[in-house]
C-alpha cells in the first residue's frame, strides 16, 4: 500500500479504492448546509401554509359577517319601508274617515231624511189640520208624536178621521207618503200621484189641502216652509195654486 499527500490508495487483492479527502470534506460541508437550509425552509413553508389557512378562514368569516350585515341592513330597510307604508295607509285611513265624517256631517245638515235624520224618543204635541165644517178654514187637533218618523206620522194622522166629527179630512185615503226630508228648514214632502188624482177638485179646497200640510209641518220648530213632490218629481202647480216656491205658514187660514 502506497500513501501520497492527497490521495490514499488501498490495494486489496484486485480492488483499488481511491479517496479524495478534499472532495469528501466538501461533500460533507454541502450536505450539512443543505440540511440546515432544509431545516429553515420547512418551518417557513409550514408558517406560510398556516398563514394562508388562517387568511382564508378569516376572509370566509368576514364575508359571512358582511353578508349577515347586508341581510340585516336589507331587513331594516324592509321593516322601515313596511312601517312607512303602514303609517301612510293609517294616515290615508284617518284622512278618509275624517272626509267621510265631514261628508256625513254636511249631508246631515243639508239633507235630513225623515226616517234617519232625527232619531229621538222625545214626544212632541202639535196640531194637525183639517177643514172646518164650512170648508173655508183650517182647524187643528192636538196629536202627540215621537221618534224619527214624526214628520210622516203627522201627515199620516191627517189621513185619519178627526176626533171632532164636524171636521173634514183633506188628504185622499189612497195617497201614499213616499217620505219627508228637511233641508235648510224646508220640508220636502214626497207623495204618490193619488194625492193629485184623487183629491176633491176645487180652488178653495186645493188651498186648504196644501196649507193643511204646510201648517202642520211648520208646527215643528226646525221647519219653516214646505215643498211638494210627486213620486220624486217637483210639483210646481196644483189646480190654480202655484207651488214653485217654498210655501210658508199661513195663520190667516186657521180658525180657532
Amino acid at each position: 500500500m502506497k500513501v501520497s499527500r492527497k490521495n490514499y490508495k488501498f490495494s486489496f487483492t484486485s480492488t483499488t479504492f481511491k479517496i479524495n479527502f478534499h472532495n469528501l470534506h466538501l461533500c460533507f460541508f454541502y450536505n450539512k448546509f443543505f440540511v440546515f437550509r432544509l431545516l429553515l425552509i420547512v418551518p417557513l413553508i409550514l408558517i406560510l401554509i398556516i398563514f394562508f389557512v388562517f387568511l382564508n378562514t378569516g376572509c370566509s368569516i368576514l364575508a359571512s359577517k358582511e353578508f349577515n350585515i347586508s341581510d340585516k341592513s336589507d331587513d331594516v330597510k324592509s321593516t322601515k319601508s313596511e312601517k312607512a307604508e303602514e303609517g301612510q295607509n293609517s294616515e290615508d285611513t284617518i284622512i278618509a274617515e275624517e272626509n267621510s265624517e265631514q261628508t256625513s256631517g254636511e249631508a246631515e245638515s243639508t239633507d235630513v231624511e225623515e226616517e234617519t235624520s232625527i232619531v229621538s224618543d222625545e214626544e212632541i204635541t202639535i196640531n194637525v189640520y183639517y177643514a172646518d165644517s164650512t170648508a173655508e178654514y183650517l182647524k187643528g187637533e192636538a196629536k202627540t208624536l215621537s221618534g224619527s218618523g214624526k214628520y210622516v206620522g203627522a201627515i199620516f194622522e191627517m189621513m185619519k178621521e178627526p176626533i171632532d166629527s164636524s171636521l173634514i179630512k183633506l188628504i185622499p185615503e189612497t195617497t201614499k207618503i213616499n217620505g219627508v226630508k228637511v233641508e235648510d228648514g224646508t220640508a220636502k214632502v214626497d207623495l204618490s200621484q193619488n194625492f193629485v188624482n184623487d183629491r176633491f177638485i176645487s180652488d178653495v179646497t186645493d188651498i186648504l189641502l196644501v196649507y193643511s200640510i204646510v201648517n202642520t209641518l211648520t208646527g215643528f220648530k226646525e221647519i219653516n216652509s214646505a215643498e211638494f213632490y210627486i213620486d220624486g218629481e217637483k210639483l210646481d202647480i196644483l189646480g190654480q195654486l202655484d207651488l214653485e216656491e217654498p210655501l210658508f205658514r199661513r195663520s190667516d187660514l186657521i180658525k180657532d
